[in-house]
């Protein structure tokens, strides 16, 4: 629930301080792209709230204990990304009913509109194999504290509430790279039209990369911390 609140704040606040100045410029109401903004962070938020989960599960032992059950070792690695997974989707149909509300309507068909609630999920999945291989790390708690300040400034600079093109000209690639930015264009292309081919590919590759890097990583921390405690 607390992933839930911040989002949902700043959804409301954005709305209602700039939405008429977004409508303004772009010619689009804001809350196409502010919608996508606050479902993707709620993902990333809860993520990061369940990394403590994580830290106290390895502080009171209970990975050893999981980690001697008759069941295959990766299946809690696994479980963790299933319940962020679902976890996400769950929060981004909340969040959408709430945009629903506030005039989000999607133009492009119901399968656009499921594929638009599935896209923070593809998010969490590579976004979670990281925070798992940070938080179970013995300097978990401080490795979050950075990671927690590198995801409220990416909340920040996106394109969810200012359009791309109003950033300065030298800083606008960077704003299209970033993690968040993709899935952002790609919602807001399947709720009211643009381009989706082009920032799908790059959210699947940044969620894709990040499994495939983190999670060897996370596997290798489970183990560690569930043998220095057994």
């Amino acid at each position: 629930m607390g992933s839930l609140m911040l989002p949902i704040c700043l959804l409301l606040v954005y709305q209602i301080v700039l939405g008429e100045q977004v409508h303004r410029v772009t010619g689009v109401d804001s809350v196409y792209g502010v919608v996508p903004m606050c479902a993707v962070l709620s993902a990333l938020f809860g993520s990061l709230g369940n990394s403590v989960g994580i830290t106290t599960d390895r502080e009171s032992h209970l990975l050893s204990r999981m980690w001697v059950l008759p069941i295959h070792r990766a299946s809690t690695v696994v479980g963790w990304v299933i319940a962020e997974v679902v976890r996400s989707f769950i929060g981004t149909v909340i969040i959408t009913a709430i945009g629903v509300t506030m005039g989000l309507r999607f133009h492009q068909g119901w399968p656009a509109a499921i594929l638009f609630l599935l896209i923070p999920s593809v998010v969490v999945t590579g976004f979670t194999a990281l925070v798992m291989a940070m938080a179970i790390r013995n300097n978990g708690r401080t490795a979050m504290t950075w990671l927690l300040g590198a995801t409220f400034a990416l909340a920040f600079v996106n394109p969810g509430a200012t359009p791309i093109k109003m950033f300065p000209d030298w800083a606008q690639p960077l704003i299209r790279l970033q993690p968040i930015s993709p899935p952002i264009e790609t919602m807001r292309g399947l709720a009211h039209g643009g381009p989706v081919v082009a920032p799908l590919v790059a959210t699947s590759v940044w969620a894709v990369v990040l499994l495939a890097v983190f999670i060897p990583f996370a596997m290798r921390g489970y183990r560690l911390a569930a043998e220095a405690n057994a």
